[in-house]
């Protein structure tokens, strides 16, 4: 099975990263999953265009990309809204597209959400590093999974599948209803974990009931709040372990919740974690937006995500 380059990458936006759902059973090495910010949107780009679950697909963060196409394909575009044009005309997000070799993409900046989708039939077969094609940054494992797109990259797809789709006309859309609102205020599911004891009910009672935006110092690894400080904490703990969505709370006082480029180990005090699908929904939200908690019961939250893996088979 030989490959074939499907994108030129004429410019690579601010900031645009190869995905699939990440790198799994490393951390005791000191190796971050990574894998998409946003699973929802991420994958329905891969089951709109009858993709398995892990395609490695381009993951846009604030927009500003063009690329070139250079085989005759389909794709698909979902995640947050940049005002796509193909050819300098209007592409509908949350939906498949045809696409010519010798058509140009072209990404503006982030209207609502902050990152988006970008996948093709087959997935790209970009290098793979432990069984993943995932780009994790901070980690440095390889030229091509620990660096952004750049200028004149070449992104390839198999040459089985770009004579699969030689045919194919229809496009097919994300049913309205699962379409999220990004720019609606945001309520986290917090999962308690064995450490929320040792906070006081008044600091309970403060995480619960505060209101906090989201800072600047917001990307892949984790999201630092800003609002009401929290006092009089529980001092740093042994370094173990960090989940996904992992809820800390330093000595500062504003909750940090740590994402898919997190460090793998760490000491501070922890409240809890929000579910994967909480944190895709946080991963969508800009600079400034309103995040507030509430109390989640594990085995509901386990049932959802549950019922979203089966409905994307993954």
């Amino acid at each position: 099975m030989t490959n074939v380059s499907a994108f030129e990458v004429i410019k690579p936006g601010i900031h645009s990263l190869i995905q699939d759902l990440g790198r799994f059973g490393y951390q005791h090495l000191g190796i971050t999953p990574g894998g998409p910010a946003d699973l929802h949107a991420y994958l329905w780009a891969n089951k709109i265009l009858s993709n398995s679950s892990n395609m490695a697909s381009i993951e846009i963060h604030y927009g500003l990309m063009t690329l070139k196409i250079l085989v005759d394909t389909q794709m698909a575009i979902c995640g947050a809204e940049f005002g796509v044009t193909i050819n300098n005309k209007p592409a509908f997000n949350w939906q498949t597209h045809h696409v010519k070799s010798g058509d140009v993409i072209q990404y503006g900046g982030a209207k609502t959400g902050k990152c988006g989708y970008l996948a093709i039939v087959g997935g790209l077969q970009t290098e793979k590093i432990y069984q993943s094609r995932s780009t994790v940054i901070r980690d440095e494992l390889s030229q091509v999974t620990s660096s952004p797109l750049y200028q004149g990259q070449l992104l390839p797809i198999t040459t089985m599948r770009c004579a699969k789709t030689a045919g194919l006309q229809t496009e097919i859309a994300v049913p309205r209803h699962y379409i999220p609102n990004y720019a609606t205020p945001l309520s986290l599911g917090l999962s308690p974990c064995y450490q929320w004891p040792l906070l006081t009910s008044k600091q309970q009672h403060q995480l619960l009931s505060n209101k906090y935006q989201i800072s600047t110092q917001a990307n892949r690894m984790g999201y630092q709040l800003i609002g009401d400080v929290i006092t009089d904490l529980p001092t740093s703990l042994i370094s173990e372990g960090i989940a996904l969505g992992s809820v800390q709370l330093p000595a500062n006082g504003l909750p940090i919740i740590l994402l898919q480029d997190r460090q793998t180990i760490g000491g501070y005090p922890k409240a809890g974690v929000i579910s994967a699908l909480d944190c895709g929904k946080l991963s969508q939200r800009q600079q400034g937006s309103e995040i507030t908690f509430r109390l989640d019961n594990p085995l509901v939250s386990r049932y959802k995500m549950q019922a979203f893996k089966r409905f994307f088979d993954f």
